[in-house]
């Protein structure tokens, strides 16, 4: 068994102290000269200064990426405010995420627009998304579905693939590392452009042995490897200045062995988009899109789950006036699930759902609010409407304050609702509602004493949680549970270092037992400091997570996890414009310690890769 050290909270509040440091990814502030980082997509579906959005969010670009020599979305995202993740294991295990302390399928994951949530658990294939081809990642946090509809209560997560190349020109690069158990990774990229037309192409191939992935209630003998093959393509071409065409494709191929059986999972998003300027005040988007993921289990038998969905997107953005902006729009989905499992018996395979939305964004003086709105018509459920007003004012040129109110909801899986266990006495449940929340938030962020500050403030009611009812044999909207939560991003230069910071704190409670949620530590600290010399950069990140509650492997009683804290280290050096070296040393101080009770973790790890442009 692992030995676990506790959380030292006083820590983290001297850290607070400390001069103002702050997240550069979270206060628009923090990347100054940088105008594609200032905008944002994701909160409103429309582009715009991320001061106006009245939103908690987070961006991370492909610089950042590379620069922390992330290894999986596991990495990029636990550096975050709000995100809490757990995984079974090392690389490649399930992922689940907790944003906001919201169960693991309350997250909205788009790729380029697309929706990845499968029809079976609800949640996206977070351990099989490919770091190589991202461009930018949009974390929006706090409810959406007023925006996006179903799957949005704890927020979405958007990643955007890569863009077009700044001029006409042809730019590639390769990419090879090889570190502790086993791991091997390569990756190529290619751009492209000419007067009119972009194209970006990029193969990547990872894997490793990793660890044993048990150590309780019976600790693995074999290692859990995992490999994971990739591609995309984004292909861009401009009509002329009004009216454009873009093609993006992404393809991944995972493989996973575990204590007796193995995984595979095969994941493809396809989009069409369509982008018009009709006028000054009036532009539109039209994008069809389908997703494809198979997923195959065999261990106690073999298990498959393919979902399937088809989708159109047509939205139209109109400035009426220099202080608003508004967004109508319509999205249509077909969801089917194949789904073959020992003593399982699928009773409907597929259904469809129709939203319509608009979202209004006015300003007048130092005020501005924005009200949104959707309508959604399901094949299951039936009609179901969700909204969210804010109200913010600018409080000199470095500050803002704004307050907000909203509703989500979490709709039923396909699983929950038709798929029967008869051998088991369990049966589905076609007449579950969706899950609801409602939240109120504060927010607020200056520029003060050249520091970035960026405070929330929140609390997210959600009820008609589904569980199984009290006779065993089904699923009921039987729970309830109240999240409480505030986060804290700070941004400094400090004596030549770039310094960020982020805590978040919550208080959670399943109202329904008066337990707390599970695999939710109550405290999270990232703290990050870099600093560029000529051709060597550094960067240390640590990363403290309190305890949490968790299940035992043995008897699936309640326990608790203790809280840890990593220190993670990156060197890079730069031979020339082209070719640089980069290595990572993870778990620094090789400490001993558990996210997921019962399952194993990496001690001191290092990755050494080798980039070279062309």
């Amino acid at each position: 068994m692992t030995t676990k050290r506790p959380l030292l909270l006083a820590s983290a509040t001297c850290l607070l102290h400390f001069a103002g440091i702050s997240t550069a990814q979270d206060n628009p502030a923090a990347q100054p000269g940088d105008q594609p980082a200032e905008m944002l997509i994701t909160a409103n579906r429309f582009s715009q200064l991320r001061a106006d959005t009245h939103t908690a969010h987070s961006v991370i670009d492909s610089t950042a990426i590379r620069r922390s020599a992330a290894q999986s979305l596991f990495d990029v995202l636990s550096t975050l405010p709000g995100m809490q993740l757990a995984r079974t294991g090392v690389e490649g295990s399930q992922t689940s995420l907790f944003l906001r302390g919201s169960n693991s399928n309350h997250t909205l994951i788009l790729l380029d627009g697309v929706r990845l949530n499968t029809a079976s658990e609800g949640a996206a294939r977070l351990e099989n998304i490919p770091l190589d081809s991202i461009d930018r990642i949009e974390v929006v946090r706090g409810p959406q579905s007023s925006l996006y509809g179903a799957d949005a209560i704890g927020g979405v997560v958007q990643i955007f693939t890569r863009k077009d190349v700044a001029a006409e020109s042809l730019a590639g690069e390769l990419r090879l590392g090889s570190g502790t158990e086993q791991t091997r990774l390569a990756s190529a990229a290619l751009s492209g452009r000419t007067a009119s037309t972009s194209l970006h192409l990029n193969l990547s191939h990872r894997q490793t042995d990793g660890i044993p992935s048990l150590n309780a209630p019976m600790p693995s003998t074999e290692d859990a490897d995992y490999q994971n093959q990739s591609a995309s393509l984004r292909l861009n071409h401009q009509f002329d200045p009004q009216h454009s065409v873009s093609l993006s494709w992404q393809s991944s191929d995972a493989e996973k062995t575990f204590d007796g059986g193995d995984s595979e999972a095969d994941s493809q998003t396809i989009a069409l988009s369509l982008h018009n300027t009709w006028t000054d005040q009036w532009q539109s988007r039209l994008q069809l899109s389908r997703f494809r993921d198979a997923n195959i289990t065999r261990s106690f038998g073999e298990a498959r789950s393919t979902t399937r969905r088809e989708s159109l997107q047509w939205q139209h953005e109109l400035t009426l006036s220099s202080n608003s902006n508004s967004v109508v729009g319509l999205d249509v989905d077909r969801e089917s699930l194949d789904y073959q499992n020992p003593g399982a018996v699928l009773n409907q395979n597929s259904r469809d759902n129709v939203g319509l939305f608009a979202v209004h964004q006015q300003s007048w003086g130092d005020w501005s609010s924005t009200l949104s709105a959707r309508h959604d018509d399901n094949e299951q459920f039936g009609k179901h409407q969700s909204g969210r007003l804010s109200l913010g004012r600018h409080l000199g040129d470095h500050s803002n304050i704004w307050l907000a109110a909203g509703t989500a909801y979490k709709a039923p899986t396909m699983l929950d609702l038709y798929v029967d266990f008869p051998d088991f006495w369990f049966y589905a449940n076609p007449d579950l509602q969706p899950e609801k929340a409602r939240n109120l938030e504060l927010g607020f962020n200056t520029h003060w004493f050249a520091t970035d500050l960026t405070v929330n403030v929140f609390r997210n009611d959600i009820r008609d949680l589904i569980g199984t009812d009290t006779s065993f044999t089904t699923l009921a909207n039987i729970s309830r549970a109240r999240i409480d939560g505030s986060e804290i991003t700070m941004n400094r230069d400090l004596f030549g270092w770039q310094t960020m910071l982020s805590l978040t704190w919550l208080d959670h409670e399943n109202r329904a037992t008066g337990q707390r949620l599970v695999r939710r530590p109550d405290r999270m600290l990232n703290l990050q400091i870099s600093r560029q010399f000529e051709r060597l950069s550094v960067l240390l990140d640590w990363q403290a997570n309190g305890s949490r509650a968790d299940l035992d492997p043995v008897d699936y009683s309640r326990s608790r996890v203790a809280g840890y804290g990593l220190l993670d280290s990156v060197i890079s050096w730069q031979f020339s414009d082209q070719l640089s070296v980069q290595l990572k040393v993870g778990n620094v101080f090789d400490q001993q310690y558990e996210v997921v009770d019962g399952y194993n973790t990496l001690g001191r790890h290092a990755l050494l890769t080798v980039n070279q442009g062309f």
